[in-house]
């Protein structure tokens, strides 16, 4: 019997020898059934409401090509506390032959009335996962009302414990520096402009590294320096909430409706004046409304930011940071964008169909070799071998009902005939004819050795590359073909070089102003 075990425990605050704890359970259950030692899948401080989790995924990609016949957990809650997602994966294993027991719960999908017991704990894990984020949710409400920390610690304050909870107070350290980001925003000066001149002069950033614009400026949901309430006396809680993605599991942070705001008025906080305050605020809503008349001008048809075929690809030579899309035409180095030039110098960018032009009909002749071609076809070709069924499920199907149809002559011989002992001997002998014949034809395949028209196919795809529908897919297939792309200054010009496994040798491609990477030096 081929096992395998999944466990997993939820949080930092967790013991890591749970882990532990769990397969000891299950390695004891496995002895007493006198089966191996099974294969571990496991996920550590991963909340079991994701659905993205790499050992539990890996797990259900094991089980799809049938690595294992039975799964044990400690529990049903360590598979997932989502129960819809619960019982889709429990459908999921069933069906791929799979076997799932929980070795402390009793949860057996061999037993009669399986899906009403998983139903049920699926549905009690959830709840308790609800009833949770309410008692927390609740705690934190008395704690906010009451004056005390009930988040994280924004930079310039630090915190006091008095016995029942952690009060702020102003960090005259950090308070200089919120004093000068707001007067030299309210000067005229941008926020990337304002990183660049904290991590030229050195000042600690709030998590330790470098300044950057992100940190700075307040996004949609008040996030930012300039758009916290705080340092003008206010504190604002549960401004906003988080959801779950039903589809990955993530959380995400979405605006409540401002009724549900708690707002305390807290003097002894303030570090921005009224007057300086506003200033900034009515700077943040005129560049806002003017970033949104922009969109709206050049908006797609779609409405959303499109995704493009190298995002995520380019990395700066300097850095090693992403160079990723400014507005509709041009990369430049992130790094550079959001944190300034004392953090890194590469400032020069390069307009998007170019490097989209140059990278492309560089792989595209890669591609196109003999050489790729014939790598091509030999995967393909393994691909195919791999194809050929496998008659184990098929043969004990046919020893099953063999047995089943020798129980039945033993029981004819001993005079045991029902009204429907007949029909079942006809059953058995045409499931043990059928099982043959699949067995036969499974013995019988042969995967083909010719691929019709594989190069006209193959040629057209590559020369289609630009065109591909699913881009997210494709770009993961040039990621695997070409690595990073390192965008190098080297003499107002850059060099892309691609240093690659997959493509025969390594593409060096230097573009000049004019015919390729444009010298184009982007202002903080």
């Amino acid at each position: 019997m081929r096992t395998a075990a999944y466990c997993r425990f939820s949080s930092d605050a967790q013991r890591e020898a749970s882990i532990r704890d769990q397969l000891r359970n299950i390695e004891t259950y496995c002895t007493r059934m006198g089966w191996a030692t099974p294969a571990l899948y496991q996920d550590q401080a991963v909340s079991g409401s994701r659905n993205d989790r790499i050992g539990y995924q890996a797990m259900l990609d094991a089980a799809e090509l049938g690595v294992f016949d039975v799964l044990l957990l400690d529990d049903l809650s360590r598979l997932t506390r989502d129960h819809i997602e619960s019982a889709t994966t429990i459908r999921r294993l069933k069906f791929a032959g799979i076997r799932v027991i929980g070795v402390s719960d009793g949860i057996d999908t061999a037993r009669d009335g399986y899906k009403l017991e998983t139903g049920l704990r699926g549905l009690m894990s959830e709840f308790y996962l609800d009833d949770l984020a309410k008692k927390t949710h609740r705690g934190l409400m008395g704690q906010a009302l009451d004056g005390y920390s009930a988040g994280g610690l924004p930079y310039g304050y630090t915190s006091d414990f008095d016995g029942n909870g952690h009060r702020k107070r102003i960090n005259e350290d950090q308070a200089k520096w919120v004093r000068y980001v707001f007067e030299r925003y309210a000067a005229g000066a941008s926020t990337r402009q304002i990183a660049d001149e904290l991590n030229v002069q050195k000042v600690p950033s709030p998590r330790g590294s470098s300044w950057s614009h992100s940190g700075i400026y307040p996004d949609s949901k008040g996030v930012g320096m300039l758009g916290n309430p705080i340092y003008n006396g206010r504190q604002v809680w549960n401004r906003t909430a988080w959801v779950k993605d039903p589809i990955t599991g993530r959380r995400l942070r979405t605006m409540r409706p401002k009724l549900e705001w708690v707002i305390i008025e807290s003097p002894e906080l303030t570090i921005i004046d009224d007057e300086l305050w506003k200033i900034c605020e009515a700077r943040t809503i005129a560049r806002k409304r003017d970033t949104a008349g922009r969109r709206e001008t050049g908006k797609n048809s779609g409405g959303r930011n499109p995704k493009y075929l190298f995002s995520g690809l380019l990395k700066c030579g300097v850095c090693g940071g992403a160079f990723s899309l400014r507005g509709s035409r041009y990369y430049g180095c992130s790094t550079y964008l959001n944190r300034g030039q004392s953090v890194c110098s590469n400032s020069l960018s390069v307009k998007k169909d170019t490097i989209e032009r140059v990278l492309l009909a560089g792989v595209k002749e890669s591609l196109l070799s003999n050489e790729a071609f014939k790598a091509f076809e030999t995967e393909a070709r393994a691909l195919l071998k791999q194809m050929k069924p496998d008659s184990g499920q098929a043969k004990r199907k046919l020893e099953g009902a063999r047995k089943e149809l020798d129980n039945l002559m033993t029981a004819i011989k001993e005079g045991i005939i029902t009204p429907t002992t007949k029909a079942a001997v006809q059953t058995a002998e045409q499931t043990i004819a059928d099982t043959m014949e699949e067995i036969k034809a499974v013995e019988r395949f042969e995967p083909t050795q010719m691929l019709p028209r594989a190069r006209e196919i193959y040629n057209d795809l590559v020369t289609r590359l630009e065109m591909v529908e699913d881009v997210a897919a494709a770009r993961e297939a040039l990621r695997g073909l070409i690595g990073d792309v390192m965008l190098v200054p080297e003499g107002g010009k850059l060099t892309a070089e691609i240093q690659s496994a997959g493509l025969a040798g390594a593409l060096y491609e230097t573009l000049v102003a004019g015919a390729g990477f444009e010298p184009t030096t982007f202002g903080l």
